[in-house]
């Protein structure tokens, strides 16, 4: 089967939930929208709003940003790894990837790790005193924050540094990444920190075979259509694709492979992609996050948008070309620059840093997903450059 870029880019932008008319922000249909996606990626930057509500934000529109943390919380329905928020009904196949982080960072475990698993490792095994502080604090008094805790660790995580904050804080990310310690919810922006024993239902890890085909089609779920290395990059699922998942699911007739014009590569779809082809196009205008799910792979970005894009956040300033916190503009199916927006709360105004644009760029149209971004984080008007 081949089809056209364009007709692979729709399949895309559909898969990521980006077309068509923005559904009404319920509770149920946000958790059903980080299912489909399969996470949300956790990244402190906040100048205009968490990348958590801004990835909604694109699909949703304005929403309350509350029922997120609820879903956290109170449902019990989302779960919080370092870097990423995670749908329990996903925990089966990530209970994998928790046991092989908990093996892996135990005495005794396998040699060939990577240097942060080996760090991680032999700093756990010289602190299990505060190991056992930690893990009996939250069984005493959890869910509580990081600022409850004292104490000082043996061997400082951090060269000369013994600081008892960030030295629990690593530990509290080791024992969560081992899932011994869930984030319970938040108070005032702070993590609630809780033993997972009894928060978190008791699942299986799902065997090998299984695992590989479950987060194939999840994967291929969130991105429509992707190559075998596209299927194995997409978080969290990557480390359980592989080519012999890939080519059982072809084998069953539940993946198809195709060609995209132009493009010397082989994707893969789900079998029903006639129908979501034959499926009426209806393209919005809005703006991505830096850590959008559809143009995290940048590689693939370039390949199926004809788009090159680069976080600037590391740059010099004197060195960027499109911003720090450049959100990349989706017009129906293709991207059509990028806006670097800050909102200045003290001022009440989203200011736009730069606008970068093609020359057939709807300037009207990014100008009132902006508006719509200025009034989700709580800013009065919006200042542009020159």
């Amino acid at each position: 089967m081949r089809i056209s870029r364009e007709e692979a880019r729709r399949l895309a932008v559909t898969a990521q939930r980006l077309s068509g008319p923005r559904p009404r922000a319920t509770r149920a249909r946000i958790l059903e929208m980080i299912q489909q996606l399969g996470y949300l990626q956790l990244d402190p930057t906040n100048v205009v709003a968490r990348n958590v509500y801004l990835v909604l934000w694109s699909r949703f529109g304005s929403f309350d940003t509350t029922v997120l943390d609820s879903l956290l919380e109170h449902d019990r329905a989302l779960f919080e790894t370092p870097s990423f928020l995670l749908p329990v009904s996903d925990l089966p196949l990530h209970a994998a990837t928790i046991g092989r982080y908990r093996s892996d960072v135990s005495p005794g475990g396998p040699a060939s790790v990577d240097s942060w698993r080996s760090r991680a490792r032999d700093w756990l095994s010289r602190n299990q005193k505060l190991k056992r502080e930690v893990l009996a604090r939250l069984r005493r008094d959890g869910p509580i924050p990081l600022t409850a805790f004292e104490g000082r660790t043996h061997v400082s995580w951090t060269t000369g540094d013994m600081d008892a904050e960030r030295n629990v804080s690593v530990m509290l990310a080791i024992l969560q990444r081992r899932g011994e310690v869930v984030v319970a919810g938040r108070r005032r922006g702070h993590k609630l920190y809780a033993l997972a024993d009894g928060w978190l239902p008791k699942v299986r890890a799902l065997p090998p075979a299984l695992r590989g085909r479950e987060a194939t089609l999840r994967s291929l779920r969130a991105n429509g259509i992707a190559t075998l290395k596209q299927l194995r990059w997409y978080s969290p699922f990557n480390r359980h694709v592989s080519a012999e998942s890939v080519r059982a699911l072809v084998r069953d007739g539940d993946v198809v492979p195709l060609d995209v014009e132009g493009i010397d590569e082989t994707f893969y779809t789900l079998r029903d992609v006639d129908r979501r082809l034959r499926a009426r196009f209806t393209g919005r205008t809005t703006l991505l996050s830096p850590f959008d799910p559809l143009i995290k792979d940048r590689e693939r970005l370039e390949m199926l948008f004809g788009y090159r894009y680069r976080i600037e956040i590391y740059t010099p300033v004197r060195l960027r070309k499109l911003g720090f916190w450049a959100m990349p503009v989706l017009h129906g199916d293709r991207i059509v620059g990028s806006v670097d927006p800050k909102v200045d709360r003290a001022r009440g105004v989203l200011v736009v840093n730069k606008l970068v644009k093609e020359k057939d760029a709807p300037l009207r149209a990014i100008r009132s997903a902006t508006n719509e971004l200025a009034e989700f984080a709580g800013a009065t008007r919006v200042e542009w450059p020159r």
